[in-house]
C-alpha cells in the first residue's frame, strides 16, 4: 500500500506543479513488469492522451504511432481496451488472442509491442468515468493478482483525489 501511496503523492505533485507525468509513468512500468503504460483523460466522446511511455528497447516506430494514434481516440474505438474499460466502467484484460478478449485493437498493439497482456482501469470520479489508466506486460496475469491491484488502486486513487480535474 506504501508503494500506491508514494506513487498517487508523485503524481498529486506532477498534476500541481504541471510537471510531466513520465517518471511516475515509468515508475509503475518497472514496478509492474510493464512494456507500456498510458493514461488517458476522458472528453466528449473521446479520450485525450496525458502520457504514454513504454520500454527502451520497444521499436521506435511502433512507440511513436502508438503514442500518435492514442493522442485523441474516439470512444466508438471499441476494439481498444481502453475504450471498453471506459464504456463498460470495469477493468478490461486485453490479450494477443483477440477472440479470447474481443479488442482487435489491443491485440495488434500487443503483437507490436512484444507483449502478452494489457490491462486497462477506469479512473472514477464520484459516479463519473474521467479516465484510464492502461498498462501492456509481458506476463499473463488474472484479475486479483498483486501487479492488477496495484495498477486498480492507483487508478481509484486518483479518481479519489480528483487528479484528473487538475489539469
Amino acid at each position: 500500500m506504501q508503494q500506491v501511496n508514494d506513487i498517487l503523492a508523485q503524481f498529486e505533485e506532477a498534476f500541481q506543479e504541471k510537471c510531466t507525468i513520465f517518471p511516475v509513468l515509468d515508475r509503475i512500468m518497472d514496478d509492474l513488469g510493464g512494456r507500456a503504460i498510458g493514461l488517458w483523460r476522458c472528453e466528449i466522446g473521446k479520450l485525450i492522451q496525458i502520457g504514454f511511455r513504454a520500454v527502451a528497447e520497444m521499436d521506435e516506430q511502433v512507440r511513436k504511432q502508438f503514442a500518435s494514434f492514442t493522442q485523441e481516440v474516439s470512444l466508438e474505438k471499441t476494439g481498444l481496451g481502453i475504450v471498453k474499460a471506459i464504456i463498460e466502467r470495469t477493468p478490461t484484460i486485453g490479450t494477443l488472442r483477440v477472440e479470447e478478449s474481443g479488442l482487435q485493437g489491443s491485440s495488434e498493439w500487443l503483437q507490436k509491442f512484444g507483449a502478452q497482456q494489457s490491462y486497462a482501469v477506469p479512473i472514477i470520479e464520484g459516479d463519473q468515468v474521467v479516465g484510464v489508466l492502461a498498462i501492456s506486460t509481458n506476463c499473463v496475469h488474472q484479475e486479483g493478482d498483486p501487479e492488477w491491484e496495484i495498477l486498480t488502486q492507483i487508478a481509484e486513487g486518483i479518481g479519489e483525489k480528483k487528479l484528473l480535474g487538475m489539469l
